[in-house]
């Protein structure tokens, strides 16, 4: 949830810009559209990653019609307009995002040329938006423009190159084209391998991907064995960030006395990733419920992957529980939870 002191005072930074230039003074009015805009895209990105996508709608909406003053050419029209377009869809709004990119998508041709890296950006991000509303056929026309612009600029080589690779394959596989979409995973892990090398993050999730696909083709060993792997590097990395408790508590038995009872839940978020891929299953975790009802030390014991394991951690940590009570007291235990993902 944003923060009304903190959207008051950017838009308070906005008014003192306009207010200084006086209503005349058309070049003082020009630099402050400017500046206005400058701050409004800086406030909205800050504001989107820290996770207050209606902070950043709010601020980039009210700077909307000075980006459209800045001209058709002007790169920061374009990313006013993304911004907002990313605002939406983090707020779970679908339909608005379509005709902002469409309008941007005119002044990114203008701003940065139609056979640019940052042009191709743009085509992959809007084509992951037609993806993740399962319009295959206009995705896969973006991904392929994408796709031809960052092997042409970057070569067959490089890290976009794959990504391209990635996000074609994801959609093969969830059109049936399964031989197709196998040749591209294949590809993609080889580069990001090459590239990123084993333990980053992109290579995991391509792993993730292929061994999915493999399992569908029925090719039970082949899959087990990217899977495996796949399991392997995501238990380190989420060893990583929720570490186990050196002294757990002991695990809760209704034989003792009141188990904990959940009272307040947050739901976890879907990732884009799992979401495109239609990933769907259950995390389980263990975790301790101390004698205030907060969680404590969450331990994911088994793994979903494409980061739902991580969104399920995040969302555990801010559930509450009415705590345990062990021979009448408030007490500290261990208990086993599943997080369901599944889409509708």
């Amino acid at each position: 949830m944003w923060s009304p002191p903190e959207i008051a005072a950017g838009i308070r930074r906005r008014v003192a810009i306009w207010a200084a230039c006086g209503a005349f003074a058309f070049g003082c009015l020009a630099a402050a559209q400017s500046l206005g805009v400058d701050a409004a895209i800086g406030d909205a990105a800050s504001a989107l990653q820290q996770g207050r996508p209606g902070e950043a709608q709010l601020i980039l909406a009210a700077a909307l019609p000075q980006a459209r003053a800045l001209g058709g050419a002007d790169k920061r029209h374009a990313e006013t307009l993304v911004l907002l377009a990313r605002a939406h869809r983090a707020l779970g709004d679908l339909a608005e995002p379509e005709g902002l990119y469409r309008e941007a998508d005119a002044v990114m041709r203008s701003a940065e040329g139609e056979q640019s890296v940052e042009y191709a950006r743009f085509l992959n991000e809007v084509g992951r938006y037609y993806h993740t509303r399962r319009k295959y056929d206009i995705a896969e026309r973006y991904y392929r423009e994408a796709f031809r612009i960052r092997v042409e600029q970057l070569g067959q080589e490089n890290a976009e190159v794959a990504e391209s690779l990635c996000n074609l394959a994801i959609l093969f596989e969830n059109q049936a084209r399964f031989d197709k979409a196998e040749n591209y995973y294949r590809y993609a892990l080889a580069l990001r391998r090459k590239l990123l090398g084993e333990k980053d993050v992109k290579t995991l999730e391509t792993r993730e991907h292929f061994a999915r696909l493999l399992y569908g083709m029925q090719r039970t060993e082949e899959a087990e064995q990217l899977a495996s792997e796949a399991r392997s590097e995501r238990r380190t990395m989420l060893a990583a960030e929720a570490p186990r408790d050196a002294d757990p508590a002991p695990p809760c038995e209704a034989s003792q006395g009141r188990t904990p009872e959940l009272i307040e839940r947050t739901e976890p978020e879907y990732t884009e990733e799992a979401r495109i891929a239609r990933q769907e299953g259950t995390v389980r975790l263990e975790v301790t419920i101390d004698a205030d009802g907060k969680p404590h030390n969450p331990h994911v014991i088994q793994i979903l992957g494409l980061g739902l394991d991580e969104q399920a951690l995040s969302a555990v940590r801010q559930w509450r529980f009415r705590p345990a009570r062990i021979h009448g007291k408030k007490a500290a235990c261990r208990i086993l939870l599943a997080i369901d993902f599944s889409l509708l």
